[in-house]
């Protein structure tokens, strides 16, 4: 059963408002779900922030979609000093309010803790449904922990506001006893994002646009290319490479770590054993990945809570597209490549043992055709996106009844 044929179980002119403190085209998730919605009959609007747009296409239709955009490229510099943080979020957050009460919905998303407060205080005024999405775990993170007190504070409004909210969804099964204890939800909603189903055909479109020879294996890392990634180990262990094995980083990033990595490259002359892309269109990402041989989820698990417990998009992407998969030790998906068979889970990350992997696992024809097999066989176990929709579907028609039903009055925040 997929999102299409849940389209008469709700009136067509439903309406859900998504919104996000970063650009929507690029967030994969935000768009799946966007669409997932859409195609069941819903009429979604996302309000985003982006560092840059032209005032004339502030608002923009994309796949029968309405997409507002608030431009605030001092968002995306980091901020030093708390100060500057708080007040830069705190202006942001009046804005967001405002543009999101231009918005009407019958339900309003927030995606990430961020975008929580202006969404939280729209969908009560409104008395509208509210669903809180925390795809990671954000107070986890190294920035924020270094500020205990301002953490302490975020954590007890954020868990005062989140008793209004009608549901909750993260991305990743060992998240959810973590949010429990963190903002006491009853329920959590487990949300895996698997992209649409894609037939992979193998082909050469990295070696080609790189102007690499056909023959040429790539180990691909596809994603935000930023600090939290580990990725300066992958430039450390191309050295260490068979000579006919090429790295390659495939994605945007916010801060200077694509200038860093860029000069490490160039310092240690690694141009031919490693190569820098943009991102490229969702749409076309799969045919990209495709032609590569390996996926690198190779994420340092004491960085942060929710690096070391993540499932995230690049680990359903390669299965897609039938990569092996060379991991770090990453619970939720250490348990998945073990439980599917589709790839190695590495312990010590140094560059000589990453090499090492790579080498081997590339070089052994028949493990790799075994777990290429292994990874384009797994959506016969239930990994779709068809599948993880219909669980979104389903979540939106609660909610959208649980509404219809309640007495139109002023509600204080209320348990679920």
């Amino acid at each position: 059963m997929d999102s299409r044929s849940l389209t008469h179980h709700h009136h067509p002119w439903h309406k859900v408002c998504m919104h996000l403190l970063g650009p929507a085209r690029s967030n994969y998730r935000v768009m799946n779900d966007a669409r997932a919605l859409q195609m069941a009959g819903y009429q979604v609007t996302i309000v985003d922030v982006v560092a840059a747009c032209d005032p004339q296409a502030a608002t923009e239709m994309l796949d029968g979609m309405h997409i507002r955009h608030i431009c605030a490229p001092g968002w995306f510099v980091p901020a030093r000093f708390k100060l500057l943080f708080l007040l830069k979020f705190f202006v942001l957050m009046l804005r967001c309010i405002v543009c999101l009460f231009g918005v009407r919905a019958d339900i309003y998303h927030a995606h990430v803790e961020h975008a929580f407060p202006a969404t939280y205080l729209v969908a009560r005024l409104r008395k509208k449904g509210l669903i809180f999405d925390t795809p990671e775990l954000t107070m986890y993170g190294p920035s924020i922990l270094r500020w205990p007190r301002l953490r302490w504070l975020a954590v007890c409004c954020i868990r005062w506001m989140s008793r209004s909210c009608d549901s909750y969804i993260t991305g990743s099964p060992r998240y959810i006893s973590i949010l429990q204890e963190l903002y006491a939800p009853a329920h959590v909603q487990l949300l895996r994002h698997v992209p649409p189903q894609h037939k992979p055909v193998r082909n050469t479109r990295l070696q080609q646009k790189l102007g690499l020879p056909a023959h040429t294996r790539i180990a691909l890392y596809q994603g935000y290319i930023q600090a939290d990634r580990g990725l300066d180990l992958l430039l450390r262990a191309a050295p260490y490479l068979f000579p006919d094995i090429v790295i390659v980083l495939m994605g945007d990033g916010y801060d200077a770590t694509i200038c860093e990595l860029a000069a490490l490259i160039q310092r240690e002359q690694l141009a031919d054993r490693i190569k820098i892309l943009p991102a490229v269109p969702y749409s076309e990402l799969l045919d990209w990945t495709s032609s590569a041989d390996l996926g690198l989820l190779l994420l340092p698990p004491a960085y942060s809570l929710s690096i070391r417990y993540c499932l995230p998009n690049k680990f359903f992407e390669y299965l897609m597209a039938g990569l092996p998969i060379l991991s770090s030790r990453l619970d939720a998906i250490s348990d998945m490549i073990h439980q599917y068979d589709v790839g190695q889970v590495l312990d010590e990350l140094t560059p000589a043992n990453i090499a090492q992997a790579i080498n081997a696992l590339l070089d052994d024809a028949d493990q790799w055709h075994t777990m290429h097999t292994n990874a384009l066989s797994a959506s016969a176990h239930g990994l779709t996106w068809e599948e993880e929709s219909t669980k979104l579907i389903h979540l939106y028609q609660q909610i959208i009844l649980k509404h219809a039903n309640r007495p139109l009055k002023w509600a204080f925040p209320y348990s679920t």
